[in-house]
């Protein structure tokens, strides 16, 4: 499009150059009629050969200086950005070519007119302007390619700055669609700015009421220290003066809390701040229900198994269950021992006692295995011999976390007759 717009240009220049208006041997109308002369006839076609090569010479020097812009049109095509300034100097070249164009119709009506004087110097001089005539003939139809071309070229520059103009008409309608995205962005961003300024007074008014609440409790505190003032003295000075200064920094607060109200973007950092003591203050307190928890809690279990139909006791093969299920429960204190699975879950955290005692023939081995989580903590055993039954025991004392389970199970070919399996919690841990 660029480079379409300045060849237009070029050419607009080259047609729209002024011919000379003057001739040096023109007849005067009012003299009478001669015959014609050497000097007139030759006068008047050195005048149209000088006009030709004139003419000749402004279009071979205009189509150079067009030829040398077009080369340069290359380094033209990165400027989009300054197509603005294009628009207005090519509307600004348009008119001036345009009025060039006129002044070009002047000059032809002008020629056409020294064609007519022509025509009248041939009536009144006479004689043979065969030359003259075809000479004229060819200048008039040059001139009338050249206004043709010059139409041409015309509508061309029209057709081009249209294009320009739907171009720019293009340019500002993504304008208008950015400006409305900016408007509608604009009007988020307040709905935005609302919604957390609504979020960060909520949250001044609850900061304000566990203000009030620790003021409350600093009171309860300073009428707990009041009793104690005999007997410590001294510690009361300390209390009393971290209670003056606890009051300060509340006093500090509540005018802080009032500066905030006017100073929204400020009070970001002093709701993190407040939102993680809050925080602490809630993990502390979580942190004390579950001691309480701890401490409250009481496991305590005993259970028995007699050998019968019912009951597994042994032998233990590779594709039999080797765990001794205690289905008589003489006490579950907590419900933490399973009497249909045989296996106890530690319901708290804390230090366990475990004991165990079984009762077997000599015809088996006998004992049993205490587990942990599947993994093998403390046993008893006891081989077939000459003595008629055995008994063994043991005892161990387990630290278990939340949810470990511990059970019974037997030897590989082991077989019990009777057994007893008890434990309870000694003390919970954090």
């Amino acid at each position: 499009m660029v480079t379409k717009v300045f060849f237009f240009i070029a050419l607009f220049g080259v047609a729209s150059s002024t011919l000379p208006r003057t001739r040096t041997c023109d007849p005067v109308q009012d003299e009478p009629k001669k015959p014609p002369s050497h000097c007139s006839n030759y006068i008047n076609i050195e005048y149209l050969d000088e006009q030709m090569e004139r003419i000749e010479y402004e279009l071979t020097k205009r189509i150079h200086a067009v030829e040398k812009k077009t080369r340069n049109i290359d380094e033209l095509k990165g400027l989009g950005t300054k197509l603005q300034e294009l628009e207005s100097h090519i509307e600004s070249e348009f008119h001036n070519t345009k009025k060039q164009l006129e002044e070009s119709q002047d000059d032809i009506a002008g020629l056409k007119r020294e064609v007519q004087k022509l025509v009248n110097h041939r009536e009144i001089v006479g004689g043979n302007l065969t030359k003259i005539e075809a000479r004229l003939d060819t200048t008039e139809r040059q001139l009338r390619e050249k206004k043709a071309k010059l139409e041409n070229l015309e509508t061309e520059t029209e057709t081009a700055f249209s294009d320009t103009q739907k171009l720019l008409n293009l340019y500002k309608s993504e304008l208008s669609n950015l400006n409305t995205t900016a408007q509608e962005l604009e009007v988020k961003v307040e709905a935005r700015l609302d919604s957390s300024r609504a979020e960060l007074e909520a949250k001044l008014k609850k900061i304000q009421t566990d203000s009030e609440a620790f003021s409350t409790k600093l009171k309860e505190q300073k009428d707990e220290v009041e009793k104690f003032k005999g007997e410590a003295d001294k510690k009361f000075m300390d209390v009393n003066e971290q209670l003056q200064t606890q009051k300060t920094s509340l006093t500090k607060q509540k005018a802080d809390a009032e500066t905030l109200r006017d100073d929204v973007a400020g009070i970001t950092n002093r709701l993190t701040s407040a939102e993680e003591k809050a925080d602490e203050q809630k993990t502390l307190n979580s942190e004390v229900d579950k001691l309480k928890a701890a401490v409250n809690t009481k496991v305590a279990f005993s259970a028995t198994i007699i050998e019968s139909k019912d009951v597994f006791t042994g032998p233990k093969t590779a594709t039999t269950s080797s765990t001794l299920i205690f289905n008589k429960v003489f006490t579950n204190v907590g419900n933490a021992y399973n009497s249909k699975t045989g296996v106890f879950t530690a319901p708290v955290k804390g230090v366990y006692h475990f004991s165990f005692m079984t009762f077997g023939y000599n015809s088996y081995t006998s004992g049993g295995i205490l587990v942990k989580n599947g993994h093998y903590q403390v046993s008893t055993w006891e081989f077939t011999g000459p003595d008629t039954s055995d008994t063994t025991s043991n005892t161990v004392i387990l630290e278990l976390n939340v949810r470990d389970c511990i059970n019974i199970i037997l030897w590989e070919g082991g077989k019990i007759h009777t057994g007893v399996f008890s434990g309870f919690l000694i003390y919970p841990t954090l």
